[in-house]
């Protein structure tokens, strides 16, 4: 798809074609990724005449939603074992749930130790104020990787929710029948060692003479309701890399928006932003739990002069739907809001640009602003991006294909404006 129309937005178009057509998808850790984050770096340097740096990480490629078939799979073992022991049961399924909530709900990456590493990388090149004196920094983040290619999504996102809730409510049914079925099985006097199943027969075999009895018969039965639910934890996704995401929308498009629009002041002969240094920021591994925002982050934090009190983050995260100009205010299971005057500038700076602006929360996952807000930063993410479920959000659809000129145009006046509302800020600051 190409236009003369939107000039701005063909360069973005242009930018993610460039990385697109030699590396297709760039998973976490992945020499895809590698390559990718050579050519953005080499796109910085080219288009912003800047020195660009790189900065090493390792990531722990499935410590994060990639590690969700294997749930499926353990959960499927949990079963098995079920039927040998139910404290086996119990102790597996609570793992299971402990991981998905540390690290697939909440990014904590408390258990990384236990999973191979990966290297990733950050990209970034800063660009100094025109004035010769910076009065605050506008950093343009945004990750350079891409997903693996969420199957349910692929097929039918209308479902994706639904198979995704059952699986993991039947792991939490199995911890619960196995908590159920110890204690029947003491009250009766069985072992619930090794060989439960086996006294479960012996007793039936022996005739059941009491409501426990056949409690216990319910109970080992139940667990076979779950069999649908693993199974569809399973399916969740492919770890093909020709079966990955492209990332083209999500979220070369954050990142080629990042450096048109750093470009664009550079350019730029009016007074805006005369006063601003840029941060031009691209991310790895986001996939795998925003480890590269937060290696960066950890990096650069006691860096006054990147990151302090007058920093304003703009994480960019994946720009397609006209109808969905979206500021992100928080990712709701990092618990961390977003900065309250960034979003409401954000929100301004979209009605500003005649589209209109939607407020909303990141009900699972979460951002690169997560990040930088935990660290106390200034920041929030801006996207044009249908919140609901799509068969083109870590699908193989998102490609080259999947992108509206229409709509990365209207990004990038959009992160202008943003800017824009920064600069006014100081600038009657100054007049006071």
């Amino acid at each position: 798809m190409e236009t003369t129309e939107f000039k701005n937005g063909q360069k973005i178009y242009d930018l993610v074609k460039e990385v697109i057509d030699v590396t297709g998808p760039r998973l976490p850790g992945s020499e895809e990724e590698k390559i990718g984050a050579k050519i953005i770096a080499d796109q910085m340097q080219r288009e912003l005449n800047a020195t660009v740096k790189t900065e090493t990480f390792k990531t722990p490629r499935h410590a994060c939603i990639s590690a969700i078939p294997w749930l499926g799979w353990a959960a499927f073992a949990c079963f098995c074992l079920f039927y040998l022991s139910p404290i086996i049961s119990l102790i597996g399924t609570a793992f299971l749930l402990f991981f998905a909530i540390t690290h697939i709900f909440y990014y904590s990456h408390l258990l990384d130790p236990l999973f191979k590493k990966d290297i990733s990388q950050n990209v970034y090149a800063v660009i100094p104020p025109k004035s010769g004196k910076a009065k605050y920094n506008i950093m343009l983040s945004a990750h350079m990787d891409s997903s693996w290619c969420w199957l349910h999504s692929l097929k039918n996102p209308n479902t994706m929710i639904i198979k995704t809730g059952i699986g993991v409510i039947s792991v939490v049914i199995l911890l619960i029948v196995s908590l159920i079925s110890i204690i029947l099985e003491a009250k009766a006097n069985m072992s619930v060692s090794f060989m439960a199943l086996q006294n479960v027969f012996s007793k039936i075999s022996g005739g059941m003479k009491s409501g426990n009895d056949v409690a216990i018969l319910v109970f080992y039965c139940l667990p076979l309701l779950c069999l649908p639910g693993f199974y569809f934890l399973t399916q969740y996704m492919t770890y093909s890399k020709e079966k990955a995401a492209p990332g083209a929308m999500d979220n070369l498009s954050g990142v080629a928006t990042a450096i048109e629009v750093a470009k664009h002041y550079i350019n730029d002969e009016s007074e805006v932003a005369k006063d601003a240094q840029f941060i031009v920021v691209g991310t790895g591994a986001e996939e795998s739990g925003l480890v590269g925002a937060l290696a960066f982050v950890k990096e650069h934090k006691d860096d006054k002069n990147l990151l302090n009190e007058d920093t304003y983050v703009l994480n960019l995260d994946s720009f397609r739907d006209m109808d969905n100009f979206n500021v992100v205010c928080k990712d709701t299971l990092q618990f961390v809001p977003f900065d309250k005057e960034l979003i409401q500038i954000s929100k301004q700076a979209i009605d500003n640009c005649n589209v209109q602006s939607h407020l909303i929360e990141n009900p699972v996952g979460g951002s690169d602003s997560t990040a930088f807000a935990k660290a106390g930063f200034k920041t929030v993410t801006i996207n044009a991006q249908d919140p609901r479920p799509t068969d083109y959000y870590h699908t193989t659809k998102d490609g080259m294909d999947n992108l509206n000129i229409d709509t990365l145009e209207k990004g990038y006046e959009v992160v202008k404006e943003i800017i824009r509302l920064i600069d006014e800020k100081y600038s009657k600051t100054e007049e006071k």
